[in-house]
């Protein structure tokens, strides 16, 4: 049995739930498009294909043509910065990557793709 509190299964748990609460918000905006993990970006080949490319590349890679996002755990993991280095810290930077990734995939800015969201804050 894989290890429950793992960093694979765990990353795609807080990945996949941030996800969820995206996709239940924006109804068929993403319909078709597909998301997933690769544990890092792959090296540079040193010649663009121009897909796969992000604003924050070692993040994730959008991919439109293909309708694809790709979040890479690794870095996502690894990332300093944060404020308290808990569970819960890193359980929100993860869904911060899949909120950012999904705006970017659909050209929309952070504060307006879900409206009243975030007031609270």
């Amino acid at each position: 049995m894989p290890d429950p509190d793992g960093r694979v299964l765990r990353f795609e748990t807080d990945a996949r739930g941030a996800l969820e609460l995206i996709q239940s918000r924006l109804g068929d905006q993403l319909l078709g498009v597909r998301v997933g993990f690769a544990t890092a970006p792959p090296a540079p080949t040193g010649r663009s294909t121009g897909t796969g490319e992000s604003e924050h590349p070692l993040f994730y890679a959008i991919d439109r043509r293909a309708r694809t996002i790709t979040l890479y755990r690794m870095p996502i993991q690894r990332a300093g910065g944060l404020h308290i280095p808990d569970a819960e810290h890193r359980t929100l930077f993860v869904g911060r990557c899949v909120y950012l990734a999904v705006c970017e995939y659909l050209g929309r800015d952070p504060w307006d793709l879900l409206p009243g969201y975030f007031e609270h804050y």
